[in-house]
């Protein structure tokens, strides 16, 4: 399989326009995509939206600090869970590796040559181990900055509608005035993405697909709201193309990441397993999976008693819930496409006491007690 590689990262040459670019263009797209908080978002990040007053135990394996730095999780952490003693709390940014305390983490994206597309995983390790984690580094940069062009796809795919996307928006009546505005958008930020140099930057992680939308409706406050829904319909109608068109075979194998992970002792899980079936039949060297994600919330059960069914392999499969808290939904709540982010927050996982459900891991064996107990020692 062919990894991405630089070749696969630059954006095409017509996309790096700097045409007409005005004062109010250039503040809008810097404060859509600045990671520095101000005084408010950090009043936001310190304080849980949750808190568990006695609670000793507090494992979180799957949440994205995103551009939140890690000091201020840990001060949200120490206000929800103020007697937690019993800890195992690993970040999983999304293709980037980050550090809290003893443990680091991150949620890859990977390529399932039997099931031909693109699935996650979320790996763990001791921050000790980071100075032998150069490939798995490696793999992960390279994965983020494909990723990130994405955004870069939609724009190309605006400005220089191909014969499919022609076709699409015909049907749907979008090719007209709707697409010239669009493409006029697309185009600016193009060019502020490469005057800005955001590719490579820190703020690189800001470049998501709704960042055009954002901008778009930030500036365009004059446009009919008629007009302004076609153009919103519109990206959202491409940004699809563009999805389906993502080229898996240019993400790294399940199994070659695997075998980087395993050979720093790092600890895999399959992530919100609803979202992509089959993946629990692949046989993958993994310590288990979600039963729960508020993502997929309602599987809970039927996912462990799955587990409990499942082949035994190299090692015991372990039940594990992440909350999939995104910092963005707790200090720039208007910029969360749904309401699942809003109401999770790190470290809460409220299946683990439902009364079903603790029925069903009981039956299988299973607990957050053991699960926090042997993972962190399979870390060890």
């Amino acid at each position: 399989m062919k990894a991405p590689g630089p070749e696969n990262l630059s954006p095409q040459a017509h996309l790096n326009s700097k045409e007409n670019l005005n004062f109010e263009e250039i503040e809008v797209f810097n404060r859509l995509t600045r990671v520095e908080l101000t005084e408010e978002e950090r009043r936001l990040a310190v304080t849980p939206i949750e808190t568990a007053q006695d609670e000793r135990r507090l494992m979180a394996i799957h949440f994205h600090p995103e551009w939140t730095p890690i000091e201020f999780i840990e001060a949200r952490l120490k206000r929800a869970f103020p007697k937690a003693d019993d800890t195992l709390i690993i970040p999983t940014q999304h293709n980037q590796i980050m550090t809290m305390g003893p443990w680091a983490g991150v949620e890859a994206d990977v390529f399932s040559p039997s099931l031909s597309q693109k699935i996650q995983l979320l790996i763990h390790f001791k921050s000790s181990a980071l100075t032998k984690a150069g490939p798995l580094m490696e793999m992960m940069e390279r994965t983020f900055s494909y990723r990130a062009l994405q955004l870069l796809d939609v724009i190309e795919a605006l400005s220089m509608p191909d014969s499919e996307i022609q076709k699409e928006l015909l049907k749907t009546g979008l090719a007209g005035q709707a697409l010239e505005i669009a493409s006029q958008y697309a185009l600016k930020v193009a060019g502020l993405v490469e005057s800005q140099k955001i590719l490579g930057s820190q703020r690189s992680v800001m470049l998501k697909n709704r960042l055009l939308s954002d901008f778009i409706q930030a500036l365009g406050k004059d446009l009919p709201p008629s007009l302004m829904g076609e153009v919103l319909s519109l990206i959202k109608l491409i940004k699809g193309i563009v999805k389906k068109r993502l080229r898996p075979t240019c993400f790294f194998s399940a199994q070659e990441v695997i075998e980087e992970a395993r050979s720093i002792d790092a600890g895999v899980v399959i992530p919100h397993p609803p979202v992509f079936w089959p993946v629990l039949l692949d046989d993958l060297d993994v310590d288990g999976w979600e039963v729960w994600n508020p993502s997929t919330p309602s599987h809970a059960v039927f996912l462990i008693n799955c587990l409990s069914r499942a082949p035994k392999g190299r090692r015991p499969l372990l039940a594990f819930m992440g909350d999939d808290t995104h910092m963005s939904s707790k200090i720039r709540p208007k910029m969360l496409d749904d309401k699942v982010g809003s109401e999770s927050e790190i470290g809460f996982q409220h299946p683990w006491f439902d009364a079903k459900v603790q029925q069903a891991l009981k039956a299988a064996g299973q607990s957050r007690e053991r699960t926090m107990d042997e993972y962190r020692s399979r870390l060890s």
